[in-house]
């Protein structure tokens, strides 16, 4: 719970910091600093018990395959919208 609050923290600042046309890059900062956070809490956390290794193996499997969807998701969007010929915003 308080890794989420210090993300959330730490995109609302870039948010602010970065203002309306850089919104989109300052939650892109903020979700690579979650993910860095996230891979080291893990790895600690694996490193702690090695008896768990298989646990941390499966959750960084599921964290990988949510990311897979939604890239794929994203990149689907993307030529959709070139394929129609609407502008970017």
């Amino acid at each position: 719970m308080k890794t989420l609050l210090l993300v959330a923290g730490i995109m609302l600042a870039l948010g602010v910091v970065f203002a309306r046309s850089r919104v989109k890059r300052a939650f892109q900062v903020g979700a690579a600093i979650y993910a860095v956070v996230l891979v080291a809490r893990l790895v600690i956390f694996g490193l702690g018990d090695s008896e768990s290794l298989l646990d941390l193996v499966t959750v960084v499997a599921v964290f990988f395959l949510i990311w897979l969807v939604a890239w794929a998701g994203t990149q689907a969007a993307l030529r959709h919208r070139a394929r129609s010929g609407r502008p970017r915003s």
